[in-house]
């Protein structure tokens, strides 16, 4: 009885799902190795068994969404619950379904793996938009088919297992109700499996769905990510991404280079600095919540929301007009750490994400830096996790580390929605910092000022309501937990050694002033550089500021001695009547002087005088031919560059040169 019941289940329509589904996992896995074996000439000298099982153990992710995204439609014709499908004609048609399309996936991974060198990255859909037109594609083709037949051998074995081992549902047996039950129930289940498996995480989880760049979670270099994608996810993932062409502006390499180029060198005379490097991005922090930025506003009246902001600015070195360079919170690593701004789209979720990339942690690493980033949410929120370790950081502490350390309260302090308060976060950080080898770049993400505005009990009463918006009190709260770091930090031996950066993820879109509802007020942003020494100048100096020129800015303060790649410019070095910001959240903007200038690609689109004129009401195009043709220049130059560089993978010197 018991043995003809085990026998019913594993011939049941759910059995023989799991174990087809267990196939298609064997054979990507069989396809990753055969990744490796062509290509060990690129990883011989660095992967170790060890780290190959963390890559494969990582892939798995990649492995599932690609298997979900693909057998969607054999997955819906196996359970449907209609009886009388069971006949042999729909078993077959269900069977060679899944055949075909995984034999595809089987073939795509194959022929990538004899491409991959010639890249070093999987295949996407720009690699395909890449060689359209190509008239020797078929002759390429045959001639890697030949000299790699025994990919040809090993495709036609692994088609050939999932024919062989293609496991059949058992009929339906009577009563005909059970059979309906089972099939509704499975189906129902499957329903949010497969929505878990395709994005790579649980459904009901308030991160994004993995994408391409994700894989440098569990890469230790960029050319690792190769072997823990597949090259069905990336081509899926990439549908849409397709990069923006290089615009040719300028014809001439030179010509390009004399009006803009984002290669620094370090200038003949350098100061040494070791100094500790602290940088901290708050949600949400709009310029227009800092009553000393806005010392004009109501009438002279307005006091703002952040008062310790305001003491700060005080004793710290700013700039008249500080923007943003992102659109979403997703965008700021980049922007801060590594100098690239948000351009056409996010740059996490863009065809370049896995490009070699120059960063603070990648440069003061070759000067002894030990860095480490902080965000209180779920560790693989936002994917900042997997961008900070490609970008070079050393460790990354989350949600799970704030948990695992008693001092600080462990999970009753969980916001509800988004993953630790700031101020406890906040006092994680001081206390995580005070324990690691100096000099150090430590870097923390705030997450307090972010929907559904909420409180910690005990400060429900203690900040007023005044604001026009909820926003405006957890502002005030994350003020506060602000002030109750640098309290704690004043206190331990590294803080005179450290210079504190405190900036923006972005700005707010919660808006109560005119001047802050334009397309420029909203991309305002406190920066600010405090160093406690007081061997950094401090006060307000003019000229534009933006949050891509913290990373030179830096690094030349500092005394750094090797060339890097930057997009922004080194504030404390670059005359204020060249100074300049740029903006691509919706369409490019750029900013220099007493202007602004809005582009479409091919031609301004319009341009004001924003110290006159605040709320852009009179459009000057055509009005300033000499501002106007300054402006077209710099940004064209400056987007001709940005994407010569991205889609020839040529943003780090190392890499490079």
């Amino acid at each position: 009885m018991n043995l003809s019941f085990n026998k019913s289940i594993l011939k049941s329509t759910p059995a023989s799902l799991i174990i087809n589904l267990l196939w298609l996992y064997l054979c990507y896995e069989v396809c990753r190795l055969a990744f490796l074996f062509e290509n060990w000439d690129l990883y011989s000298t660095t992967l170790t068994w060890q780290s190959f099982r963390h890559i494969s153990i990582g892939g798995l992710k990649f492995d599932t969404s690609a298997i979900f995204y693909t057998n969607g439609l054999y997955i819906l014709l196996l359970l449907l619950p209609f009886h009388r499908k069971e006949v042999k004609w729909y078993r077959e048609l269900t069977k060679w379904v899944y055949v075909t399309v995984n034999s595809i996936c089987i073939i795509i991974n194959l022929c990538d793996t004899v491409f991959f060198p010639f890249r070093m990255q999987r295949s996407s859909i720009a690699t395909i938009q890449e060689f359209q037109g190509e008239g020797n594609l078929m002759t390429i083709f045959f001639e890697e088919f030949f000299s790699h037949w025994y990919f040809v051998l090993l495709a036609a074995l692994m088609i050939w297992f999932l024919i062989r081992c293609y496991r059949y549902p058992a009929p339906p047996q009577k009563p005909l109700w059970r059979y309906y039950v089972s099939q509704s129930v499975t189906l129902l289940i499957m329903v949010p499996i497969t929505i878990f498996g395709i994005r790579g995480n649980t459904f009901f989880s308030a991160t994004r769905p993995i994408s391409v760049g994700y894989a440098q979670r569990f890469a230790s270099q960029p050319i690792e990510t190769g072997i823990v994608l597949n090259t069905t996810f990336s081509l899926i993932r990439t549908i849409g991404e397709v990069p923006m062409r290089t615009p040719e502006y300028f014809s001439d390499q030179s010509e390009l280079d004399a009006i803009y180029s984002p290669l620094h060198t370090p200038a003949d005379s350098i100061t040494p600095r070791k100094k500790n490097v602290v940088i901290l991005i708050v949600e949400s922090f709009a310029q227009e919540f800092v009553g000393a930025l806005n010392k004009n506003l109501d009438g002279g009246t307005y006091k703002g929301y952040t008062p310790f902001a305001d003491s700060l600015l005080t004793q710290s070195l700013s700039f008249e007009q500080t923007f943003d360079n992102t659109g979403f919170s997703i965008d700021a690593p980049p922007a801060v750490f590594a100098s690239i701004p948000r351009m056409d789209r996010p740059f996490v979720v863009s065809p370049h994400s896995l490009n070699h990339i120059n960063s603070l942690a990648t440069e003061l690493k070759n000067l002894g830096y030990y860095s480490e980033f902080f965000h209180g949410a779920d560790n693989e929120s936002l994917g900042f996790h997997a961008f900070t370790k490609g970008a070079g950081f050393d460790a990354y502490s989350g949600q799970d580390e704030f948990y695992a350390d008693p001092r600080f309260g462990g999970k009753s302090q969980f916001d509800g929605t988004w993953g630790v308060w700031d101020e406890p976060f906040l006092q994680f950080f001081c206390a995580k910092i005070s324990e690691m080898p100096q000099p150090f770049l430590a870097s923390v993400f705030t997450l307090s000022s972010h929907h559904p505005f909420a409180l910690p009990e005990q400060y429900r009463d203690t900040f007023p309501d005044e604001g026009l918006h909820k926003l405006h009190k957890c502002i005030r709260y994350t003020d506060h937990s602000l002030r109750r770091f640098f309290e704690s930090a004043s206190k331990q031996p590294w803080y005179n050694n450290t210079i504190f950066v405190l900036t923006a993820d972005h700005a707010s879109s919660k808006r109560t002033h005119d001047e802050y509802k334009t397309e420029l007020g909203g991309c305002r942003i406190p920066i600010l550089f405090f160093d406690p020494s007081g061997e950094m100048p401090r006060g307000q100096r003019q000229g534009i500021a933006q949050q891509i020129d913290i990373m030179p800015t830096l690094l030349n303060y500092l005394g750094y001695d090797r060339p890097y790649i930057a997009f922004g410019k080194d504030l404390l070095n670059t005359p204020t009547d060249q100074t300049w910001a740029v903006n691509w959240n919706r369409f490019p903007m750029y900013i220099k002087g007493d202007y602004v200038l809005f582009f479409d690609g091919n031609e301004t689109t319009a341009m004001y005088n924003y110290r006159q004129d605040p709320l852009l009401k009179n459009n000057l195009k055509g009005t300033r031919p000499q501002e106007q043709t300054d402006m077209e220049l710099h940004l064209k130059a400056f987007i001709q560059s940005y994407m010569q560089r991205m889609n020839s993978d040529n943003v780090r010197i190392s890499a490079t040169h």
